[in-house]
């Protein structure tokens, strides 16, 4: 029967074909298998390649920060530079002032800018290397400057001292005619000598008692002066009683000596010629002589020219 039926037979043809099953689902495996360690080596090579690209970045923006910071150190060197170049030219000064205000502007720029990569840094290096050529030319022009104030300071100083010592010899003459002046004009100064002062009666003789005396008659002599100008002039003169009142014929006998206003007893013209001038003036009593000493003093144009006294018991 079994023979018949063949079931021996269809055994050992069904054990080849599980076989040939087997071995494709372990193809399958492999290729699979192949595939994702394939799949996973490319990951890993990919991770490794930005890792690198990462770090690379990592590096490259420390080198530019590192880089940053040195060029602000420099524009900070280079502001320091501007603020201490100076001149006496106001025009320049606001010139470096303003170029000055730049650089520090830059570096407050500089220190907020969050630098990517070397093309942002090279930017402010070449910003740098501009200003750098800039201060040099108006270093130039300040030296340039400061040797021209140099020299008009020299000058200027020559010019003073040439108006000092002009000044000096102005001043030197001046004080040469003042003195020149003031000698011509104490040596024009009219001088009364030989003053005698008498008192005297109504018949002309001299008396010393109060109650004998009509007049006082004082006497004198205008001695010869060539620089004296000649011409008229009015003599004053004061008789001071021994109370120290000065003695005149009338409430309106007032003249003007070294800025006061003097009373004066009597007065009278006379014609000078520059030669010896003899004059008297005359007092006439109106009871107001009292006993005592009596001092007389002469005036002439503006000046004191003689003193004198007399004595009445």
């Amino acid at each position: 029967m079994e023979n018949k039926t063949g079931q021996p037979g269809q055994s050992g043809l069904e054990q080849p074909g599980k076989k040939i099953k087997e071995d494709n689902r372990k193809k399958k495996t492999s290729l699979l298998l192949i595939s994702l360690i394939s799949a996973l080596a490319i990951l890993i090579g990919v991770l490794a390649w930005l890792l690198y690209e990462k770090k690379q970045d990592a590096i490259r923006l420390e080198e530019v920060t590192h880089e940053k910071f040195e060029v602000i150190d420099e524009l900070q060197e280079l502001s320091l530079e501007y603020e201490n170049l100076r001149t006496d030219n106001d025009s320049m000064n606001a010139v470096l002032e303003e170029q000055k205000e730049e650089i520090d502007d830059l570096i407050s720029e500089l220190r907020q800018t969050r630098i990517q990569n070397a093309a942002t840094i090279d930017k402010y290096k070449k910003e740098l290397g501009t200003l750098r050529e800039v201060l040099k030319s108006y270093i130039v022009q300040v030296d340039s400057l400061n040797q021209a104030n140099i020299k008009l300071r020299e000058e200027n100083l020559q010019v003073r001292q040439q108006i000092a010592r002009t000044e000096s010899q102005l001043e030197q003459e001046r004080q040469i005619k003042e003195e020149l002046s003031e000698r011509v004009e104490k040596g024009s100064i009219l001088i009364a000598e030989n003053i005698q002062s008498i008192p005297i009666n109504e018949r002309g003789r001299e008396r010393t008692r109060v109650r004998w005396i009509e007049q006082v008659q004082v006497c004198f002599t205008l001695k010869r002066n060539l620089i004296a100008p000649p011409g008229e002039r009015e003599v004053f003169l004061r008789i001071i009683r021994p109370d120290g009142l000065a003695l005149a014929e009338s409430v309106d006998n007032e003249f003007e000596f070294e800025g006061e206003t003097l009373i004066y007893t009597a007065s009278r013209i006379v014609n000078y010629e520059n030669t010896d001038l003899d004059a008297c003036i005359y007092y006439t009593d109106d009871g107001s002589l009292i006993s005592g000493d009596y001092q007389v003093e002469i005036y002439a144009d503006g000046h004191l020219i003689g003193t004198g006294s007399f004595n009445i018991r």
